[in-house]
């Protein structure tokens, strides 16, 4: 990335390379690792460098910029053409959406920019996109590559949660020596913000609360095997704790909505019209919009919730402003926003490229919420299989609740794109609603066959 062009949600650290000789041993092994492991743990080396390198981490090329995940895609590309294993690839509805969606963002954000370097960025990110979503969909393709993922998260979990741990207590950040992270622990309200190897403190509590309903579902696999789920579960909570931001905690709670609401599934259709229709009803009654509610939140001191307010409310009264292709991190400073800081997945899709790419990126949302509904409904007999359907819908709800209070940058994407692809992978096709049950049987292996392939 240049810096001579406004990349609103850009990471400081971009466009100079960083290298550490652990992070250079790390992203050689982790490259290898994705080459030559089996299938079902090729996503397995990922999910490490995100949790344990700075995404500081990266090498600069004629001005191509190469974070160390960005070059574990490039392996994982490799992997792709030289195992053939692209072969069989079934095109989905939600592939459509992702690759109209990245072409939208790129074409309004050159518009908006007017500079090759605009061009170089976007392309940088539609790599990151598009290209990590089709290597995780060619990489996953049934639920024991799944149940494989889980398992490697509760792994992972483990030392994650000890590190958060250390520098809770401690007030450094290990970390540090990749660059990218404060190697002084940074509070709010008398409260340590532990970040670890992520980008910010927010976006390491809302990974693992993310990733929690996930491994709850572990719980339904066996008997044998449920303390799993509860170790990960816990370490997932602590790191949560020590994150100490409000986003994250409401995370948290969204798991636990979502979790609750598997007992209510099939009302779901009255329980979103009837959420939607109270929210009108607030904001007809209320002396503010329905969306001042936001300054009302705080799960933890020194919330900023009234940024957040004013980044909606500017958003929405200034639609002109970037309903066409977006607009500058000065125009947003405009609207009263602090600084121009687009704390807001949903808007940062729209200053970055216009109302058309905000369109698609919530069409995407929306297929995958109807491709999850429709798979869950084929396993209600198989205990296991339905709760990881239910889980990666509660899941995408997490990223939703997300998007609200934050916007995306650093390994987190990675852990979005991976999702869409989970759901891409195990979802059914639209004519697939009335599947036959020789069908039903087929896509759903009884728990006794799934664990003894396991």
């Amino acid at each position: 990335m240049n810096n001579d062009i406004t990349i609103v949600g850009g990471t400081s650290f971009a466009g100079q390379t960083t290298v550490h000789p652990l992070g250079l041993v790390a992203v050689v092994v982790l490259g290898l690792c994705v080459l030559f492991l089996p299938r079902r743990w090729a996503i397995f080396p990922f999910l490490v460098m995100a949790c344990f390198v700075s995404s500081a981490q990266r090498i600069v090329v004629a001005g191509l910029d190469f974070d160390f995940l960005r070059i574990m895609a490039l392996f994982g590309v490799m992997r792709l053409i030289f195992r053939k294993e692209y072969i069989n690839f079934v095109w989905k509805p939600l592939d459509t959406a992702i690759v109209f969606w990245a072409a939208s963002s790129m074409f309004f954000f050159v518009i908006q920019q007017g500079t090759f370097a605009a061009v170089v960025n976007r392309l940088g990110f539609a790599f990151n996109a598009v290209g990590m979503y089709f290597l995780f969909r060619c990489l996953i393709k049934d639920w024991q590559d799944l149940d494989r993922i889980v398992f490697g998260v509760i792994i992972i979990s483990i030392p994650v949660a000890l590190f958060f741990l250390l520098e809770n207590r401690t007030g450094r950040n290990v970390f540090s020596i990749f660059g990218g992270v404060s190697p002084l622990t940074m509070a709010r309200e008398g409260r340590l913000r532990c970040q670890g190897a992520y980008s910010h403190a927010i976006l390491a509590g809302c990974f693992w609360a993310s990733l929690m309903p996930l491994i709850a579902a572990y719980w339904w696999k066996s008997s044998k095997e449920r303390h799993w789920a509860v170790i990960g579960l816990m370490a997932s909570m602590i790191i949560i704790f020590c994150c100490a931001s409000s986003t994250p905690v409401m995370g948290f709670l969204a798991v636990i909505i979502g979790g609750v609401m598997f007992f209510f599934r099939n009302y779901m259709r009255s329980i979103r019209w009837g959420i939607l229709l109270t929210l009108i009803a607030l904001h007809m009654v209320m002396n503010h919009p329905v969306w001042h509610l936001i300054c009302r939140i705080s799960a933890v001191g020194g919330s900023t919730g009234y940024h957040r307010y004013k980044l909606i409310d500017g958003a929405i009264r200034n639609f002109g402003d970037w309903c066409f292709s977006g607009c500058s991190s000065y125009t947003v400073a405009s609207w009263g926003v602090w600084a121009g800081d687009v704390t807001n997945q949903y808007i940062l899709e729209g200053v970055n490229g216009g109302f058309l790419t905000l369109c698609l990126f919530v069409a995407i949302i929306t297929i995958a919420f109807r491709g999850i509904g429709r798979r869950w409904r084929l396993h209600v007999q198989h205990p296991y299989f339905l709760a990881l359907s239910w889980a990666t819908g509660v899941s995408l709800f997490v990223h939703c609740m997300n998007f609200i209070g934050v916007s995306y940058f650093g390994q987190i994407t990675i852990l979005w794109y991976l999702l869409l692809a989970i759901i891409g992978s195990v979802s059914v096709p639209s004519r697939g609603v009335s599947i036959s049950r020789t069908q039903q049987a087929s896509a759903a292996p009884s728990s006794a066959s799934y664990r003894s392939q396991s």
